[in-house]
């Protein structure tokens, strides 16, 4: 694909298998079909979250976003994050990202957030092209720390 056009749209229920092609492609190939559907069907009607779908004219799923917001005390207002982002290999560098950061950028505008922030791996192709800095973000001093669910105590 040299040339492509495309739109961004929410999803809807009937994405779920393209969004799950997509998540794979993310690098998370080990998610049980069923435990997807369910996360997807509550993610689709969270209160606080969005799911854009990018697609092609012909209805192919080229890109996926997932977007959450909540209000945060240090912020003294609230911050937007974008939970996931997946570009299909064959519309890298094509403005897919970039039309689905737009987005992002939109909604945190339109809900008035103080920040809009994302996690992201250091090995991705889109942190070492430097995706992210060339479309407004920086990267901050900051750490992810996790407890795995094995961890957790119910």
């Amino acid at each position: 694909m040299s040339d492509i056009s495309f739109s961004i749209r929410c999803a809807v229920e009937s994405d779920i298998e393209s969004a799950h092609k997509m998540i794979e492609a993310l690098g998370y190939p080990n998610i049980e079909q069923a435990e997807f559907k369910k996360t997807f069907t509550e993610v689709l009607n969270h209160k606080d979250s969005r799911v854009l779908i990018a697609e092609t004219a012909t209805g192919q799923t080229i890109g996926l976003m997932t977007v959450s917001h909540r209000p945060q005390l240090r912020l003294a207002g609230v911050v937007v994050c974008i939970d996931e982002l997946v570009i299909a290999d064959n519309a890298r560098g094509l403005g897919v990202g970039g039309a689905l950061l737009k987005e992002a950028k939109g909604f945190a505008a339109e809900i008035g957030a103080k920040r809009l922030e994302l996690h992201t791996n250091r090995g991705r192709i889109s942190y070492q092209r430097a995706f992210y800095v060339k479309n407004g973000f920086s990267e901050t001093n900051s750490a992810v720390m996790r407890l795995e669910k094995e961890f957790i105590k119910e």
